[in-house]
């Protein structure tokens, strides 16, 4: 027999929304520290966040909020550890209850897309986890020659966050040039952060021009994590070479099917045999 409180939690379980989920591709220090602040103030604002960091470098998201998880996800999924042992709470709630989880993927985005046994264990674990969350934030690398992890390309939202300096920007560009290239992503967004709101202001303007001129992507400028999650989805708002017939219309569908862990399996088996792209440099862009 099903006791009263047990069939709450039944209830709240199949009731649950799948999180949002957001890409956060931080270029510059100071957009990572952004990144880090705008993470916290989701969690202030009752929001329970789960951010899955892929940096493992010195002054990396999980050190900006000042923790440090001792794990990455890759040993739980290898039986090394409990999942619950690599989360990190980094904003706990008046309630006790976490608010802010920062969780280390650094070796899993890595591994993920040439072994279909982890790839199916990473299913499971996501959709364990997506019940105890509103928002899922995925701390994305820029490109580097393998381009952008399977975790950035199945997200349903990016947000590039800029710091107003050169190497930043062709940084971005860069980014969103890679994603054009059979990303799930249907909304992108950007925000320039810096002290003087009037450069960063134009210089937004400016990476939406080129976006749109040179790669079809139509980019929306942002000034917060919250917006960038509240992004329109749909190839209008979006990538022009996205999801496209039934696929588009099941992503953007009201019960949110396929949902983002299915994204991520479909990226990373794509990426299995899916050639790697141009791995020359990207000449600096005139701002």
């Amino acid at each position: 027999m099903i006791h009263s409180d047990q069939a709450a939690g039944l209830r709240a379980m199949l009731n649950h929304s799948p999180p949002e989920v957001l890409a956060v591709v931080p270029c510059g220090a100071a957009a990572m520290h952004w990144s880090a602040r705008q993470a916290r103030q989701r969690a202030i604002l009752g929001q329970r966040v789960l951010a899955f960091d892929e940096w493992q470098i010195s002054g990396s998201f999980s050190d900006c909020l000042g923790v440090s998880p001792r794990f990455d996800l890759l040993q739980a999924l290898e039986g090394q550890v409990g999942v619950e042992q690599c989360i990190v709470d980094a904003q706990p709630t008046h309630s006790g209850q976490m608010g802010l989880g920062v969780l280390s993927v650094s070796r899993l985005a890595r591994e993920i897309d040439g072994d279909r046994i982890l790839q199916q264990r990473v299913l499971s674990c996501l959709l364990r986890l997506q019940s105890s969350c509103d928002e899922w934030l995925l701390l994305a690398r820029p490109c580097d020659l393998a381009g952008l992890s399977s975790f950035a390309r199945a997200a349903p939202r990016l947000l590039l966050v800029v710091e107003p300096v050169e190497r930043a920007i062709t940084e971005a560009y860069a980014a969103l040039k890679r994603l054009a290239r059979g990303a799930d992503t249907l909304a992108v967004g950007i925000s320039v952060v810096g002290d003087d709101d009037a450069q960063a202001r134009l210089l937004a303007k400016r990476f939406q021009r080129v976006a749109a001129s040179q790669l079809g992507i139509h980019v929306q400028a942002v000034a917060s994590v919250g917006e960038a999650i509240g992004l329109t989805s749909g190839l209008a708002n979006g990538l022009k070479n996205g999801l496209t017939g039934s696929e588009s219309t099941a992503s953007t569908s009201a019960d949110n099917t396929p949902g983002f862990p299915e994204r991520l399996l479909r990226q990373a088996r794509a990426a299995i045999s899916t050639p790697s792209a141009s791995t020359g440099r990207s000449r600096a862009l005139a701002w």
